[in-house]
């Protein structure tokens, strides 16, 4: 049987020069991890905690995106929330806070004429 009969597998051609297996990650992942550790040792120190690869998610991207835009809605809504509490004032309650201040206004002008007079009469 010659190799123009053989069948074709994923190891030869192009898709076969592509594919890792786990054991060469595994393989990768360990001689970078000695080469860290050496690298530190080199300096004397002790090498900080590497960070862990994340987790896989076998999510596909359509729902990894719908969660995204989900969250994203979601804060914008709590940040609008709180702007849709307040309305604007109507014209007979802007009238009548105007009319309070006016009346604190003049009660503190008076008050400081009167101290303004108790002044002089001390002095005097």
């Amino acid at each position: 049987m010659d190799d123009s009969t053989a069948i074709p597998s994923l190891s030869m051609g192009a898709v076969g020069s592509r594919f890792v297996s786990s054991d060469e990650i595994e393989i990768a992942r360990a001689r970078r991890d000695e080469q860290w550790k050496a690298a530190y040792a080199r300096l004397g120190q002790e090498p900080p905690p590497q960070p862990q690869a994340d987790a896989y998610d076998g999510r596909s991207l359509a729902e990894k995106l719908a969660a995204n835009r989900a969250a994203k809605q979601e804060e914008w809504e709590e940040k609008s929330k709180l702007a849709n509490q307040f309305r604007a004032l109507e014209e007979d309650e802007i009238m009548f806070l105007d009319s309070l201040r006016e009346k604190e206004e003049a009660e503190e002008k008076s008050r400081r004429e009167r101290d303004g007079e108790e002044v002089k009469g001390f002095k005097e």
